[in-house]
């Protein structure tokens, strides 16, 4: 058992990791094109070097034994390193400026010469890197000669006076035909394996620092409250807010609302009138949105639905319904109107829609004066839900105020803004003032096509009648193949035509 959690686990964190690469997958991407583009444009701009190379065998001058021969070898091997840094030194170096006439000292040309023994031989390969092929071959071959003539120089001589080293050029500095460098391939390869590195850190690091709510196992982190619904409602092409469920009826993001409908309706308590307070933790995170969609969508169950806009700051309830805004529920707690007169309704499905009226100085006196529970409290006498619209929870305490006088509260978040720390402040100021909140409805959470079940309608309607047609001839061939393979005869009904219903006559004096 313990291992089949731990394989759980294990896919679990490999699960989120891919959904982590594709939520950052712009990011990601954006890096390996910066590393790969960086590498190539690098490669472009760098200036070739050519690399010449000659390789030089080193061997006992004297030896007439294979026991001299033997202890030459290894005389020869161990003196090999010492040869090799002979070549860099100016001893070398100079006579080669000299010959060549270069403009450089043996400082600057040692950077450019390389020497090396290969393991276990007696091999020395000389090596000289310069942007002009040619010159790299000719230090090349310079530097060789010249260390022969070092080696003889500085190699211990035998009884006779004859030195016991002896350096046979195996393989002469040639003109290089391609470049050593830039390897291009090689840099493209390693700008890939960097802005792939590059682009992980970032998603991880963006990750770490990113604390919007933006799904339910966000939510989870920080409260135990349900997710009521996730819903794609991005603004208007005119900034307005749309009336989903009217404008695009069968679209997912009405489905969408309809599910948060069906979450709402359970949130009543038995024999009590829903009310319900739709507030924020901060302004544009769609809570007016919300508060218009669900109260129209619940109109449509036959429900009596009455929407406030308690939002005293920055209402904007009359403008998503086309409404007269003027009078409204400031109106009727100020004792100038009677809820009655100013409680206007909107469409066919018997909403009743309570704008603001004109905007108070004094927004959070109003909403805590005994007239707004007088007003709430009508409303759910004559009406099955009652939804208001508050005013954001962090920048002001209207909707704390509203939502000690309601039955629940739903608090909106907006998936691409909403951060972690701002929610659970809103939550915990309702939490102080011990209101009752049914759960959190996110907004802005985009919806991918394969997540979404639409459906359309089969035919048009003015195709109606040539699709009945098809299926009663299907119907009539569906029957003779049944008769045929029972062996009775079957025939159709013929199509009969409706018979009219003759109209009664009268007669003149009856």
């Amino acid at each position: 058992m313990q291992a089949a959690a731990a394989g759980g686990e294990t896919d679990v964190g490999f699960v989120g990791y891919l959904m982590l690469l594709r939520r950052r997958a712009w990011g990601v991407a954006a890096s390996v094109v910066l590393g790969v583009g960086s590498a190539l444009v690098l490669s472009l701009l760098a200036t070739p070097v050519y690399t010449s190379t000659a390789t030089l065998f080193f061997s006992l001058q004297n030896g007439d034994t294979a026991s001299d021969l033997a202890q030459g070898g290894t005389f020869t091997r161990d003196q090999i390193a010492s040869y090799a840094t002979l070549a860099t030194t100016p001893t070398v170096l100079d006579p080669v400026i000299e010959r060549l006439d270069l403009d450089v000292d043996a400082v600057d040309l040692a950077g450019r010469v390389s020497a090396a023994a290969r393991n276990e031989t007696v091999v020395l390969e000389i090596s000289v890197d310069d942007t002009d092929p040619e010159q790299a071959a000719a230090i090349a071959r310079a530097v060789s000669d010249q260390l022969i003539v070092a080696v003889e120089d500085v190699a211990p001589e035998d009884s006779e006076g004859r030195t016991t080293a002896r350096v046979t050029t195996v393989s002469p500095a040639q003109v290089p035909t391609a470049p050593s460098s830039p390897d291009t391939a090689l840099n493209v390869l390693a700008g890939l394996v960097g802005g792939v590195a590059l682009g992980l850190l970032y998603a991880w690091l963006c990750e770490r620092l990113d604390n919007r709510v933006r799904s339910a196992e966000d939510l989870e982190r920080i409260t135990d409250l349900p997710l009521l619904a996730t819903l794609d409602t991005p603004p208007g092409a005119d900034g307005r807010r749309d009336l989903v469920v009217v404008s695009a009826p069968r679209s997912a993001a009405a489905e969408a609302i309809r599910s948060l409908r069906t979450a709402v309706q359970f949130t009543a308590r038995p024999g009590q009138s829903l009310t319900l307070l739709v507030t924020s933790a901060n302004s544009a995170e769609g809570k007016s949105t919300v508060a218009a969609n669900l109260a129209v969508s619940l109109s449509e169950t036959g429900l009596r639905v009455a929407l406030v806009d308690a939002d005293l700051r920055r209402p904007s309830v009359a403008q998503v319904f086309d409404l007269e805004g003027a009078a409204g529920l400031t109106t009727v707690l100020i004792g100038q109107a009677e809820l009655d007169d100013v409680l206007q309704e909107w469409g066919a499905s018997g909403l009743h829609v309570l704008a603001t009226g004109p905007l108070p100085p004094n927004p959070s006196e109003l909403l805590s004066s005994p007239g707004m529970a007088e007003v709430l409290e009508r409303l759910g006498r004559t009406h099955d839900v009652v939804l208001v619209d508050g005013a954001p929870l962090l920048p002001v305490t209207d909707s704390s105020i509203v939502a000690r006088l309601v039955s629940g509260t739903i608090v909106v978040g907006d998936a691409s803004r909403t951060r972690r720390p701002a929610l659970v402040r809103a939550l915990g100021i309702l939490d102080r003032v011990e209101a009752r909140v049914v759960g959190v409805v996110l907004t802005h959470v985009r919806q991918r096509a394969a997540e979404v079940y639409g459906y359309e309608p089969l035919e048009p309607a003015e195709d109606a009648e040539p699709l009945l047609s098809r299926l009663r001839r299907r119907g009539r061939v569906a029957l003779t193949l049944l008769a045929g393979r029972s062996g009775q005869a079957a025939t159709a009904e013929p199509e009969q035509e409706p018979v009219a219903v003759p109209r009664p006559t009268t007669t003149a004096g009856r």
